[in-house]
């Protein structure tokens, strides 16, 4: 009787549904698939409960934006966006490869009251080495955004600049999300870089650590362009305007592998309970 409802289970991952749907697709499963209607109370109860377990272990803890439901500010336009594989962040973004400039605007639900972050490592690595920027609440209810220097997991330094150039800075929030806006010229020696967001709580105004969590660590990766070397007629201080370049081919193989992990390990995980709980 468990393997009809595997073959199930597995066809829902391999659609690859949301996350948030998760709930209402177990209820379909247990409520209608013949196969699964337990005998005992005992049986019944199990099942119930593993219905439980499995929607809080699948319902993430972040909502996620997409980008089509993020409306950006009228004065605002970019060529391309997309949704970044954790946080339920997104971020749109166009590239100018004649200068290596990035206009972005990214999106992302802090906690009530909360920072939201974006920045380059222009080393290619992740939080450490960061440059950020960080966009907090204040006590008057407005949000300000700042840039950082992530030197250390406990010990960050706001800064007046970073290392490379960035102007058009600015923030806004609304329905829950807060985005920060921004032009960076990317360093022409500068090949293997990333780009990290996070988002995390406040205390008293100020910044405090986020959570640990998978999403939160695994808030990374490499830019959503392929990086060309600056023309020598190249303008630092460009819109950022242009066309942007295709998605990096690393990006998509490291994002792919990720998920083929995460499917597998969520249906090895469901397969042992279903076997103990039919086992009984």
């Amino acid at each position: 009787h468990a393997f009809t409802s595997i073959i199930y289970l597995s066809s829902f991952f391999l659609k690859a549904k949301p996350s948030s749907s998760f709930s209402l697709y177990l209820s379909e499963l247990f409520l209608n698939n013949s196969s699964m209607a337990f005998h005992s109370p005992f049986k019944s109860t199990i099942a119930l409960s593993l219905l439980v377990f499995l929607s809080l272990f699948f319902t993430s803890s972040h909502s996620a934006l997409t980008c089509a439901s993020y409306k950006l500010p009228a004065n605002r336009t970019y060529a391309n966006c997309t949704a970044l594989p954790t946080l339920g962040a997104i971020l749109h973004y166009t590239y100018n490869a004649t200068n290596r400039t990035l206009a972005i605007a990214y999106a992302a639900e802090p906690p009530k009251s909360g920072w939201v972050a974006w920045g380059l490592n222009l080393a290619g690595g992740g939080m450490i080495g960061t440059q950020a920027f960080i966009a907090i609440p204040t006590s008057a209810g407005a949000i300000t955004v700042h840039r950082y220097n992530l030197t250390a997991y406990k010990a960050i330094d706001e800064v007046k600049a970073f290392t490379f150039d960035s102007w058009d800075v600015a923030t806004e929030g609304a329905g829950g999300a807060v985005a920060i806006f921004a032009v960076v010229a990317i360093p022409e020696k500068a090949g293997n870089v990333t780009h990290v967001w996070q988002v995390g709580p406040t205390k008293d105004g100020k910044l405090s650590i986020h959570e640990t969590k998978p999403d939160n660590l695994q808030a990374k990766a490499a830019l959503p362009v392929a990086l060309a070397p600056a023309s020598a007629g190249g303008s630092g201080n460009s819109s950022g305007s242009g066309n942007a370049t295709a998605p990096a081919a690393s990006s998509g193989d490291k994002s792919g592998v990720s998920e083929r992990f995460g499917v597998g390990f969520y249906f090895g995980l469901i397969v042992a309970f279903m076997t103990a709980v039919v086992a009984l």
